[in-house]
């Protein structure tokens, strides 16, 4: 059964749910949603800046067997659920979401240990402003605390076990998958043809040097 809080304001639904996870018993599972999310992290030192049509939760789930997948997965089911609405989303590594014009809609971040994990999501709906993209093109009011539900809801029903089938499913959905990328990690800047994710998630890339594994950094199609 899932418990849910659900905010008029708060800086980070993650960092509520954190708060929160102490009281909770091991097998509980915990959703917090907001109407109006004003400190949302993204991966590093990014923020998600929050808007009339964005849709912030947090929930707290059991990772993968390798954790790292856990964000990969989560996006692949995010995915789905807006399929079954007739919406389809692509998939940015290492765990954004694109709409249909290759704008950015979403992300996922996932904190934690081997035992639990806290993973924040953030989707628009809509978006008011145009470096971002929004699933849906219309403006349409938004039940933040039902929808949140319904998709944590589906997230836990839903849940993919078979690291190769989870493979597949991510890169069927990539929106970049054999085109010429740029990776910036760090001070080093990689550039070739995304092949894959590996055993781990980490980004596959060919260029004249071989295969080259990124574990981490920002992705842009070149």
């Amino acid at each position: 059964m899932i418990k849910q809080i659900h905010l008029e304001q708060c800086h980070s639904t993650q960092d509520v749910l954190k708060e929160q996870f102490n009281s909770l018993s091991s097998h509980e599972t915990f959703l917090v949603s907001c109407e109006n999310q004003i400190s949302g992290r993204g991966r590093g030192e990014n923020r998600w800046n929050c808007m009339p049509g964005t849709l912030c939760f947090s929930i707290n789930i059991l990772p993968q067997p390798v954790m790292s997948f856990t964000a990969i997965e989560l996006s692949v089911i995010i995915s789905e659920y807006f399929e079954s609405k007739r919406k389809s989303l692509l998939l940015k590594w290492p765990n954004d979401l694109w709409n249909k014009d290759y704008k950015k809609c979403g992300g996922i971040l996932v904190q934690g240990n081997q035992k639990n994990l806290f993973a924040g999501i953030g989707l628009n709906l809509f978006s008011t402003d145009p470096e971002f993209g929004g699933i849906y093109d219309d403006r349409n009011p938004i039940d933040k605390k039902s929808l949140s539900f319904d998709m944590a809801s589906y997230i836990f029903n839903n849940r993919i076990s078979d690291p190769e089938r989870l493979k597949s499913l991510w890169i069927q959905r990539c929106g970049h998958m054999n085109k010429l990328v740029t990776i910036n990690e760090g001070e080093e800047t990689i550039t070739g043809q995304f092949i894959g994710i590996g055993q781990y998630g980490e980004a596959l890339i060919e260029n004249s040097s071989g295969v080259k594994k990124i574990y981490n950094g920002s992705l842009r199609i070149l």
